[in-house]
């Protein structure tokens, strides 16, 4: 399911693949922590070195509907050519 936050998000996550190893792939931040994932997460065709986007979404944004999606982003299109 697609969610407003990741199609509208003004800053997500920049990490680096640092490395793949079997099932695992530890990914870097930019302050140098470092965090093991399992490579199912991971985009198809990913390879170390490759930079990746986060977003962090709570539950609810992360559960709304398309119709909601859409709504949502109509009106944060309307609103911005109000300012």
């Amino acid at each position: 399911m697609i969610n407003k936050s990741l199609l509208t998000s003004e800053k997500p996550l920049k990490v680096k693949l640092s490395k793949i190893s079997e099932n695992q792939a530890k990914i870097t931040f930019s302050d140098h922590q470092s965090v093991e994932i399992n490579v199912k997460y991971l985009p198809k065709n990913s390879k170390e070195g490759d930079e990746l986007y986060f977003n962090l979404v709570s539950e609810d944004e992360f559960t709304l509907t398309k119709k909601e999606i859409a709504k949502q982003l109509l009106e944060d299109i309307l609103n911005k050519d109000e300012l």
